[in-house]
Order: C-alpha cells, then structure tokens, then sequence
C-alpha cells in the first residue's frame, strides 16, 4: 500500500504568513503578479513554469501549497493533479481560464481543492490560500471534539488518522473529502444545506460554487459504493444528511 504524505509545517519555517507556496504557471507575467503579491503578504515563494519543472521542484520543496495552472507545456496541471495526489495531500488550487462546469468537475475530480477562473483578484487569491492554509494547520479541525473512531457496518472512520477503511481495506480520501464525510458522519440524521457544509468544511462561504458539494458528495459516494449501503441521502430542495 502507498504511503501517504501530510501536510508538512514545521514549527519554525510554517508560522501562519510564513508558508512555502509552489506556482506552477507558465504565463510569466501572471506567475510573476502572483509571486509579488503573495510575497508582500509574508509567504515564500517558489515558481515553476512548466508541468515537469512543477514536479522536479515538488520533490525538492515540500511546498505547504501548490497554485497550478491547467493549461502547462508538456504535462498538463491535470495530469500534474493526478501524479501530486498519488502520494500527497498539499492543498491544489487550479487557476484556469477555462469556465465551464465540466472542467471545474474534472480538475475537482482528480483532486484538486478549489478552482479559480482567470481573470481573478489577487484579493480573492490570497483570501483563498489563507483558508485552505489555515484548515492544513488545524488539521484535523472540523469537529475535533467527536468521535475520533466510528464504525458503521462495514465502515470504519478514523478522524485522528484520517483513515476511511471499507470492508478491511483502507480507502484513500482528499483532505477536502474527508473532511465532508467526517463532519456528514459526525452529525447522523441532520439535513445541512450545501450552504452550511461549504461553512463548516471550507470556512468561507463568498468564493466557492456551491455545485462544488455535489461534485464531492458524488466522489464520496463513488469510493464508498463497494459498502453497497447509502450512508449519504440527498434531500431533494435543501441538501444532504448522513444515515447510519
């Protein structure tokens, strides 16, 4: 089985303004924006300006938070996406200038934690970054004080550990996933509305497409089916509770 790499802070080097941000983005100018205005916010940044070079630096820097464009020469972000979560969990926000809702699915869908549509502020940027960087460092944060172990059937979740086992075999979930599902599970029988699940798993509530639950609800399902019991219901008009 793989192992699983964190989130990385060291006590010294990841105070909060202190985080080490990777930007992989091949528009200079962009990157260049980016890197200026991030810096002036107290973060350490690094830059790659191509999918390769991304990868080659992910190994050497063990950044805190990767800002990836889709649209790279030679390996894609999606397929850079894919190669970081085969062995990570870094938060991954995808800056694109692509707007439709099949993209923002399909970079969701292999990982990715939140998804940008170019043009964008840099305002909005960095208010993004300290959200997914401040749920990295409260890890795990959301609902702590529950049950660290639960078990339903053939189900087992594990939130100290982050482990999801299904019928003995360990599942692997997203930081962002799992985070979803442990809070649905925390809370058995209560409706939350995608409004409130966005609140209490992401911590703000003006950026993100609330279609963005759906997309994760539906990936939660997808890993969950071979359990062959619903633990998710959909309720048609308000939006989701966990039955156990």
């Amino acid at each position: 089985m793989k192992q699983i790499s964190y989130f990385k802070m060291s006590n010294e080097d990841n105070v909060m303004g202190k985080e080490n941000l990777l930007i992989i983005e091949d528009d200079i100018d962009l990157s260049n924006v980016m890197r200026d205005f991030l810096s002036n916010d107290g973060y350490q940044i690094k830059q790659a300006f191509s999918g390769n070079e991304g990868l080659e630096m992910l190994q050497k820097l063990e950044p805190d938070l990767i800002i990836l464009d889709i649209m790279l020469p030679g390996i894609d972000g999606i397929e850079v996406c894919k190669k970081i979560r085969e062995d990570r969990y870094i938060p991954i926000i995808i800056i694109s200038a692509k707007k439709s809702d099949y993209d923002k699915v399909l970079a969701l869908g292999v990982g990715a934690d939140d998804y940008l549509t170019k043009p964008f502020s840099q305002i909005e940027l960095v208010a993004r970054v300290k959200s997914h960087l401040r749920r990295a460092t409260n890890f795990p944060s959301v609902n702590s004080a529950k049950s660290r172990k639960k078990t339903f059937g053939k189900l087992s979740i594990n939130s100290a550990s982050y482990e999801v086992v299904v019928d003995g075999k360990r599942i692997d979930f997203s930081p962002k996933e799992f985070q979803l599902l442990n809070f649905l599970s925390d809370n058995p029988t209560q409706v939350f509305t995608k409004e409130q699940l966005i609140n209490q798993v992401w911590g703000y509530t003006e950026f993100i497409d609330e279609n963005t639950i759906a997309v994760y609800i539906g990936r939660i399902r997808e890993k969950l089916a071979r359990v062959h019991v619903e633990y998710i219901k959909t309720v048609w008009g308000v939006g989701y509770r966990w039955e156990s």
